[in-house]
């Protein structure tokens, strides 16, 4: 940057990275869904998820590369932790994906969805996650307000309590996947480290600092004859009830990809296992999965290629 002083530019050279992503590949799915594989400066892989609905677009950003909690139904975690992002690197994604779906612009031509839900553990990136917030929610830029961002976590609950007390902050999607620790252990191991009962405090400790416009859900991956029977249904029921919990649950019909030892719960099954909360006062509803032709859906980003079409 010859326009800066000489000596401005040394203390930059030393002090600051200028580094950018490379798209590596972009697919697009029969339903409209395109996934982006990205480069960092150093050669991870990251992915971003573009989703176009009637009302409105949802973009699925990453936050880290890789993904260091071996959840068992969970695609990524094959890589495991490559490093976390940085704040750029969060806020690149959502650039891309805007100028790639509308073209070059100063802000978003109509309302945009951004879901942490890719590659990572949103929670164990806190400082850059928010930091990546507060950048595009500013005016003079994207203005994503934090209000239309939504994050989730594995159930890291140190992090839970540190937002609930932040005043302006996105909205919070927490991952159970089973009812009982001994499920969840197997499933996802960090409940050893914060089994339910300490989850479900600090999610109990969130929900009061809601605000009337404030959203806050859980998720519930659905896996074949693993966590789907009836049973299993008044389980989650009664421990949400048991612990006074309003939020609602998004059913997440199961996304397979080898080698992972699971199939989807058939959409019957999903459906009743949806009446049984139902009935039980638990609002409940079911995630219809995008993008799974080019593995861009809930849990199949592992920076593969796909049979998808493919645009350099």
């Amino acid at each position: 940057m010859t326009d800066l002083p000489k000596n401005l530019r040394a203390k930059l050279s030393e002090q600051a990275v200028v580094s950018t992503l490379t798209l590596e590949s972009r697919y697009l799915s029969t339903d409209g869904t395109r996934r982006y594989l990205f480069k960092t400066h150093d050669n991870l892989p990251v992915e971003t998820v573009f989703i176009p609905q009637e009302r409105r677009d949802t973009i699925c950003f990453s936050s880290q590369s890789g993904c260091p909690l071996q959840c068992t139904f969970c695609l990524t975690a094959q890589l495991g932790l490559l490093r976390s992002l940085t704040a750029g690197e969060i806020v690149e994604q959502i650039v891309f994906a805007l100028n790639d779906a509308y073209g070059v612009s100063v802000k978003p031509p109509r309302g945009t969805n951004l879901v942490g839900m890719g590659a990572g553990e949103p929670f164990l990136n806190f400082a850059e996650l928010l930091k990546a917030i507060r950048i595009m929610s500013d005016p003079d830029g994207l203005h994503i307000v934090a209000n239309r961002v939504t994050v989730s976590t594995a159930g890291v609950v140190p992090r839970i309590r540190e937002l609930a007390a932040i005043p302006v902050r996105p909205h919070l999607a927490v991952s159970l996947a089973a009812p009982t620790d001994e499920l969840r252990d197997v499933l996802m191991p960090i409940n050893k480290k914060w089994p339910l009962r300490e989850l479900l405090s600090a999610c109990k400790d969130f929900e009061k600092s809601l605000q009337p416009n404030e959203r806050f859900t859980f998720e519930y991956v659905m896996l074949a004859g693993v966590n789907d029977s009836d049973e299993q249904a008044r389980q989650l029921a009664n421990l949400l009830n048991r612990h006074e919990l309003r939020a609602k649950v998004n059913l997440i019909p199961h996304n397979p990809a080898e080698p992972l030892p699971y199939q989807a719960s058939p959409m019957e099954r999903v459906e009743l296992f949806r009446e049984i909360l139902e009935s039980k006062g638990v609002h409940a509803y079911v995630r219809k999965p995008r993008g799974r032709d080019i593995l861009a859906a809930c849990g199949q980003l592992a920076a593969r290629g796909s049979v998808g079409a493919e645009y350099l």
